[in-house]
């Protein structure tokens, strides 16, 4: 009963509320103008964020006993600093360096009084448990490079909530098999106000969710993963994850992939990792013909696919080895990939040519 009245809630709240965020935000004039390098051609509401977040959170205060909203108060306290994060940024831009720090200590938070934490490496590399003082700064760095690679992918109408509702939705079926209620909560509520933001969000957008709905998922999500992989790899499930960290990063895949590719490109070019481009996944497909709400199905049944394989072979696998399956299996659609926009490129030369041939000869 509690996971039913946490998905209604939190859907009808946000549901409600963004018909008010997007009216009032075009009333002040609050939106994300156009410019070389972003995809949408008007002006739109940004702050769909805050609608989520309401909506996520009165859900979460009336379906989690005060008992457990205890235990989870400094993890909930992160994501609140993760949400004023956002909004102030989708208000005014911050510096990178200031978000950063605000990220680093919202994640602390979580990793030291939560002690959500990754214990080490989990038997890859054949390296097991690891010192504390290792664990803090490397689950830190986690929490925060994942965060931030979500709002990467947010980048087309509907991307980042069709996968935040693919990975909350199989972690909060997860945590509510094995009785962890209040963190299934957690996941289904984001899992419900997603919903109805996607009604919006869906293409053409009437809002987007701003780096306020983007990073605050991002938090929940990188941070419940980790949640997830200790559970499982302690032995505190019944469900058979035996390959957790394997089967933890196929959720995660598409965020991974994409941000490692980006900044594996810029690097090469010789420009600075953290400079915006349009050199992610979604750009590709938008290169080559698909809209917006093709390229979301394809990158989340991507998604869906490389999550189901790991599903499977994480009977058979160990962590690294799972790991290293996916890595192959990615690496072959890289190459596809690649090969399709390289192909592209080359037709549009040829095109361009072609052109100015014949413009010299009518000359």
């Amino acid at each position: 009963m509690q996971i039913v009245l946490a998905v209604l809630s939190s859907f009808i709240v946000t549901f409600i509320v963004l018909p008010i965020i997007i009216k009032v935000s075009r009333s002040i004039d609050l939106l994300d103008n156009p410019d070389r390098r972003k995809i949408h051609s008007i002006s739109t509401p940004s702050l769909g964020g805050i609608a989520i977040f309401l909506g996520f959170s009165l859900a979460v205060l009336i379906t989690v006993p005060l008992a457990d909203l205890g235990a989870i108060r400094y993890f909930l306290f992160g994501i609140i600093i993760m949400v004023f994060l956002g909004v102030r940024d989708d208000v005014a831009n911050m510096t990178a360096k200031h978000k950063l720090a605000i990220q680093i200590f919202a994640a602390l938070m979580v990793v030291y009084f939560s002690e959500i934490r990754l214990d080490g490496f989990y038997g890859i590399f054949g390296v097991n448990d690891m010192p504390v003082w290792f664990d803090i700064p490397f689950s830190v760095f986690v929490i925060v490079a994942l965060t931030n690679s979500f709002n990467l992918i947010d980048g087309i109408d509907g991307l980042a909530g069709s996968i935040g509702i693919l990975i909350l939705g199989f972690l909060g079926w997860a945590f509510l098999a094995e009785g962890h209620i209040a963190y299934s909560v957690i996941c289904i509520s984001l899992v419900g106000a997603l919903f109805a933001f996607l009604f919006y969000n869906w293409f053409p957008s009437k809002v987007f969710m701003g780096d306020t709905g983007s990073l605050s998922m991002g938090f929940v999500i990188s941070s419940m993963v980790i949640h997830f992989i200790n559970l499982a790899n302690d032995g505190g499930f019944t469900l058979p994850i035996e390959s957790a960290v394997g089967v933890g990063m196929s959720l995660l895949i598409l965020p991974i992939y994409d941000t490692l590719r980006v900044f594996t490109i810029r690097f090469v070019n010789g420009k600075n990792p953290l400079d915006p481009d349009r050199n992610h996944l979604h750009h590709g497909l938008l290169k080559l013909g698909y809209n917006h709400a093709q390229a979301t199905l394809i990158l989340l049944s991507f998604n869906v696919i490389i999550l189901a394989i790991a599903i499977v072979l994480n009977f058979y696998l160990k962590n690294g080895e799972l790991i290293l399956a996916i890595a192959s299996i990615v690496a072959v659609i890289t190459i596809f990939f690649e090969y399709k926009l390289s192909k592209l490129k080359y037709l549009k030369k040829s095109v361009a040519r072609d052109r100015n041939l014949y413009v010299s000869k009518s000359a």
